[in-house]
């Protein structure tokens, strides 16, 4: 079996949560909201609902002959030597991985579920030439994005809060 990689649970579970919230919000604004209420649970649902398939779709997938990168309703296959380079930007506690191949580049972060395993499986797969020395440095002290997460359940209390003062004002 081939090991997926997929966002972390603790950033998905919050956030499809603030998305059914999102839209029990809106469905409340629809039969006793002001139009420009309406307009932005709307907007902001709407939104929510895109990002929302696209982390619950988005995941990597290595095996024995390549990667495959499966994102919103697409999937990519990359054999080992379609794969050029894998690079790395760190920002703090984020940091985003450049795989670049032969039919163009791909961006994912360290807010992916056991990232430092999928960098461990595409370094060995890639060989010394074609991976960044800093990959190698981050596998060994790896960086854990925590800010997204945290702000993710801070926004699925305020949307707690917001249904809950409509209801008991309504």
């Amino acid at each position: 079996m081939h090991p997926v990689y997929k966002i972390k649970k603790a950033f998905r579970f919050p956030f499809v949560a603030v998305t059914v919230l999102l839209f029990a919000l809106f469905t409340a604004g629809l039969a006793h909201g002001e139009f420009w209420e309406k307009v932005l649970t709307g907007a902001l649902f709407a939104a929510a609902l895109v990002v929302a398939v696209e982390v619950s779709e988005r995941e990597f997938r290595t095996s024995e002959n390549g990667l495959q990168i499966r994102k919103f309703f697409r999937t990519k296959d990359f054999t080992w030597a379609e794969i050029t380079h894998l690079g790395t930007v760190l920002l703090r506690n984020k940091a985003y991985f450049l795989l670049t191949t032969t039919k163009g580049f791909y961006i994912f972060s360290n807010l992916l579920q056991d990232h430092t395993l999928l960098l461990q499986a595409l370094a060995e797969k890639l060989g010394g030439e074609k991976v960044e020395a800093e990959i190698k440095s981050y596998i060994e002290n790896p960086r854990e994005r925590t800010s997204l997460v945290v702000l993710t359940w801070v926004a699925l209390i305020i949307l707690v809060g917001i249904l809950l003062t409509r209801w008991l004002m309504a």
